[in-house]
């Protein structure tokens, strides 16, 4: 309208104040926001009556170059960056182990959960396996033990073992501290230094040892029975796959079982591809010729018939006419045969003698009204 004022109709909220909530509305209505419901009651008796422990721990805003004292985090301490210490060779060397040991158990975990959970990554839990395998074993190849002392040493894969070879290098330096004494100075009086003395408690029950053997015999005397039952059974002769795998021993066996399954090597199935191709197209081609042959078979055939059809027409025009005139030939020679027995049975009727017609009853000669008819 003209000559009136302008109207402009805003919410009853400031200017600033509505493009903060027009911001909180898109982000509440958003898609990529998950929305998680905390239960408060749930939580406060969760973390009821629990404190922080702050014992020997510093969290002052002090500056100083030396590193303040946080929380553990694990077996290893792992130095952050710039934190101004470097990390020694040993912790670097330990923590590498740590984490290796760590990494494998994770994938051990992803191998034995990998057949339940459907859903396929893109580094397969075989090939991690592999990669954590040869990590390992650079690592160990190394000799980074021989640099940094036997105590750097650990066995992740045998601990009590570890321990154990632990335990006799350092009985073994006590042993040779002990006897090395100081020149000049018989064995008996020598005293031994109090810092290298050692002393070990060994409990050792060889009832238990032999007890213990005894059932691992057993144990591995179970799993190879439960081995050749299930290598050993009888074949199927309707499975494919368990056809040549019966071997003269277990051993022969596995190396059938892993001939079989190196055939299923990239390389290899890319090599059997080729053939199966090559010997499919020959199998095309043998089913062309033979499709070629059948055809030839057939068209000669035809042809075959064509010709005797072709030879057989101008007959059939004919082949009506004829059958017609062997009909009228057929009743001539009929009224003919008829014919021929009157004029016999005319003649013998006339050369009968005159007393003889007396002989024969009325009507019994068959001829008679030929005779009639004739005198």
């Amino acid at each position: 309208a003209r000559n009136e004022p302008d109207v402009y109709e805003t919410s009853d909220l400031p200017e600033d104040d509505q493009a903060e909530f027009d911001a909180a509305q898109e982000e509440l209505t958003s898609t990529s926001v998950e929305h998680i419901i905390v239960n408060p009651n749930a939580a406060y008796d969760k973390f009821k009556d629990k404190r922080v422990g702050t014992k020997g721990l510093d969290f002052s805003d002090r500056i100083s170059k030396a590193k303040r004292t946080g929380y553990e985090s694990g077996e290893f301490e792992i130095l952050g960056e710039g934190i101004g210490v470097k990390e020694t060779p040993r912790q670097k060397y330990q923590r590498l182990l740590h984490e290796v040991h760590e990494l494998s158990t994770e994938v051990e975990k992803i191998q034995s959960t990998a057949k339940e959970s459907a859903a396929e990554e893109k580094l397969s839990p075989v090939a991690l396996a592999k990669q954590v395998v040869a990590l390992k074993q650079q690592l160990v190849s190394t000799h980074l033990e021989k640099l940094l002392g036997p105590d750097a040493a650990i066995n992740l894969t045998d601990p009590d073992g570890a321990l154990a070879k632990r335990l006799l290098i350092q009985l073994e330096a006590a042993k040779s501290a002990k006897g090395t004494p100081g020149a000049g100075k018989s064995p008996s009086k020598a005293p031994a230094p109090a810092g290298n003395m050692v002393t070990y408690e060994l409990h050792s029950r060889p009832e238990q040892d032999k007890f213990s053997q005894a059932a691992k015999i057993a144990e591995l005397e179970k799993r190879l029975s439960e081995l050749e039952a299930t290598v050993c059974c009888e074949q199927d002769s309707q499975n494919p796959l368990a056809v040549g795998l019966q071997g003269a021993s277990l051993m022969e066996t596995v190396e059938i079982l892993q001939a079989k399954v190196s055939t299923l090597d990239v390389a290899v199935l890319e090599q059997v591809e080729a053939r199966l191709q090559s010997v499919l197209g020959k199998v095309n081609e043998i089913a062309k010729h033979k499709v070629a042959v059948e055809d030839a078979d057939t068209q000669s055939k035809v042809h075959q018939l064509y010709e005797v059809v072709q030879r057989w027409s101008p007959m059939a025009t004919t082949l009506p006419a004829l059958v017609q005139r062997l009909a009228t030939v057929k009743q001539l020679h009929e009224q003919g045969e008829g014919q021929g027995q009157l004029q016999g049975g005319k003649g013998l009727c006339a050369r009968l003698p005159q007393g003889s017609s007396e002989l024969l009853p009325i009507g019994s000669c068959p001829f008679q009204p030929c005779s009639s008819g004739s005198s």
